[in-house]
């Protein structure tokens, strides 16, 4: 795979919500802490992973059918994740996805993890679209991507 698409980080932290990014909330649970009272550092992943399903099923393509159907598959190709504060248990999160870039057979979202309207993390994936068959790169589906395609380009 070649470089992985960039947001610019410093933008991210500063961007305002722009009409049409996804937006979902949820606290910090007790079983997101490790030892040190703070969110264990991979679970932010499960944070964005868990947006992007909820993303998926609100376009009509809904992660569990998708499977199902046995068509396509959109494995994560790369992940990246910056941290600026810490996440306690009880803080309540708004978690954004803030941008999207396109790129033939890949997908790169911008997730920011907010609280009390700051941003505290960003995390940055990068989705390859892969026939379910062979695993070889396909085109973005053209119903997903009519659906991608109204999220903020970055």
């Amino acid at each position: 795979m070649s470089q992985p698409y960039r947001f610019d980080l410093q933008r991210l932290r500063q961007l305002e919500i722009a009409p049409g990014a996804f937006r979902v909330k949820r606290a910090v649970r007790f079983h997101d802490i490790d030892a040190a009272g703070i969110v264990y550092f991979a679970r932010v992943l499960d944070y964005a992973h868990d947006t992007y399903c909820q993303y998926l099923e609100s376009v009509g393509h809904g992660l569990p059918q998708v499977l199902s159907d046995g068509e396509w598959a959109a494995p994560i190709g790369h992940v990246e994740v910056d941290y600026f504060a810490p996440l306690l248990f009880g803080d309540e999160l708004e978690l954004v996805i803030a941008r999207a870039h396109l790129d033939g057979s890949r997908l790169t979202l911008a997730h920011l993890v907010r609280c009390k309207d700051k941003v505290r993390c960003v995390v940055q994936t990068t989705h390859v679209f892969v026939g379910r068959a062979d695993f070889r790169p396909i085109a973005i589906p053209p119903s997903l991507l009519e659906a991608l395609q109204q999220l903020p380009r970055g």
